[in-house]
């Protein structure tokens, strides 16, 4: 069985709460702390978690920075950048000098993007779905030009450059890990042939203010498109056993099963669906602190997960998490 990560979901609206958490995750031997790359966000998020427009949010690669050089061991993923956000190649140059900073502990989260009203806001274009899918892949050949030519050129089907210095070049050879994240086949795809970790979460409704909201998205749809990140990977000469694959859940964690319950019962009301749903949804993991430890364990004997990415709704909830699940996986 591969090693089974543990990734923390860092707060993004106040920079206190970031490093706190941020500090706490290295002390509890998480893998990874992650920020959410959104220049804002007005979406739903899972029973009492939302945001609205005008909600602090921090800028990403700045925050993480700054998460660098108050820490030594934890790795810092951005989770996930869209393409459409950042020219490719100036994206290139930021991630190279974050992994410089980190003295080697960047791994780069990659999507096509879904959130059309924040494009719109900052003035930058909202191509159709196929046209974003395709840049991703486009510009995910141009960062690895950017991270390990001297001379970096290249020239692809939207984005092209002509010896893009980008020294000092990333310090992990021959580049940072690539995370690609989504839940259709052809970002799924994409990910077999480029990345190192697939996150692999339901698609979202273009337009849609919920986020990873869908409960229809099961297990049988998420084994299908595991199988098919591993297929597309094995046909591009790549080894499926070294890839990983993860997913982002709403713990809804309590000793009180009771209190779990109501949780899970709140989300399911706000995605508008009945408790049993929910409850197998992957969107969420719920219960008391054994049971959480059983659905982790069966969800890496079922579906081939050893990354679990966490939104932790309290601090208390965290504490627990790592004082009586996380032991078990160590």
């Amino acid at each position: 069985m591969k090693r089974i990560k543990f990734n923390l979901y860092l707060p993004s609206w106040n920079f206190k709460k970031t490093r706190e958490y941020a500090l706490a995750a290295e002390a509890m031997g998480f893998y990874s702390v992650s920020f959410g790359d959104h220049f804002y966000m007005a979406v739903t998020q899972g029973g009492s978690i939302g945001q609205s427009a005008t909600t602090p949010n921090l800028e990403c690669y700045s925050a993480l920075a700054a998460v660098a050089a108050i820490t030594n061991r934890v790795k810092l993923l951005t989770a996930v950048t869209p393409i459409g956000f950042r020219n490719p190649a100036v994206l290139g140059k930021i991630t190279a000098t974050l992994d410089h900073i980190s003295e080697g502990r960047l791994i780069v989260g990659l999507g096509s993007g879904w959130q059309r009203a924040e494009y719109e806001a900052y003035n930058l274009p909202f191509a159709p779905n196929a046209d974003r899918v395709r840049q991703l892949e486009d510009a995910i050949r141009l960062l690895k030009v950017m991270w390990t030519d001297p001379e970096p050129t290249y020239h692809g089907t939207d984005f092209a450059i002509d010896k893009a210095y980008n020294y000092p070049q990333p310090t992990q050879k021959p580049h940072p890990p690539i995370m690609v994240g989504g839940g259709s086949r052809k970002v799924i795809q994409i990910a077999g042939r480029h990345a190192d970790i697939l996150s692999l979460v339901p698609p979202n409704r273009e337009g849609s203010p919920e986020l990873h909201r869908s409960v229809t998205f099961g297990r049988k749809h998420f084994r299908e498109r595991v199988d098919l990140f591993y297929d597309t990977a094995r046909a591009a000469g790549r080894d499926p056993s070294k890839l990983e694959v993860s997913t982002l859940s709403f713990l809804l964690m309590s000793r009180d099963k009771e209190q779990a319950e109501q949780m899970l019962a709140a989300s399911a009301a706000a995605a508008a669906t009945d408790l049993e749903t929910a409850r197998q949804a992957l969107t969420y993991v719920c219960g008391t602190p054994a049971e959480v430890r059983r659905e982790i364990r069966a969800r890496c004997e079922e579906l081939d997960l050893s990354y679990f990415s966490f939104y932790f709704s309290s601090r208390e909830m965290l504490n627990t998490f790592a004082a009586e699940v996380m032991p078990e996986f160590a």
